[in-house]
């Protein structure tokens, strides 16, 4: 009876299967992984022995952190151009992937599959409601591979972003 319980509740309603949920949690993993490397590359442009970095970026959002990044690489005198669009661009790439993981992890999970595909209802207005009716919310459906690639996604920009954790300090 105890583990019929345990199925009807918190795995009961969630509409995806266990390879789907473990999906899920990869792209968790691995954008956690992207903000810890977002939060290095901060740090070690602001101060060559980061602890400074650390400090000025320890309530930074990642969007804030990509935002600095921007500016401190721009303005880095001993990044090579090419490092400097290297790293813009990567910074671009960040900030996409981290936008498509918010619309899986602070969506709310449908109960029902459609071909294969759950149902991720996100919180942000898709579009402005006329005057008196409820916002349309954005919906996307998404199976098991797409989540496994937003995932790969993360992964491979997180990895990215390691490679220039050390640029050469001003």
């Amino acid at each position: 009876m105890d583990e019929y319980l345990e199925v009807q509740g918190h795995r009961a309603y969630v509409g995806m299967t266990s390879e789907g949920e473990a999906a899920v949690g990869r792209i968790a993993i691995w954008a956690a992984s992207v903000e810890e490397n977002l939060t290095d590359l901060c740090a070690s442009l602001i101060n060559s022995d980061s602890e400074v970095g650390y400090a000025v970026t320890a309530n930074m959002s990642a969007s804030q952190m990509i935002q600095l990044s921007r500016r401190l690489v721009t303005d880095s005198k001993t990044a090579s151009d090419k490092d400097r669009a290297e790293v813009q661009a990567l910074l671009t790439e960040a900030k996409a992937a981290l936008e498509q993981r918010n619309k899986i992890l602070h969506a709310t999970v449908g109960e029902l599959m459609f071909e294969g595909k759950t149902a991720f209802s996100n919180r942000r207005k898709k579009g402005p409601a006329a005057a008196g009716q409820q916002p349309r919310w954005e919906t996307t459906l998404h199976g098991v591979e797409e989540l496994d690639e937003i995932g790969a996604r993360l992964f491979k920009v997180s990895e990215d972003l390691w490679g220039y954790v050390h640029l050469p300090p001003d």
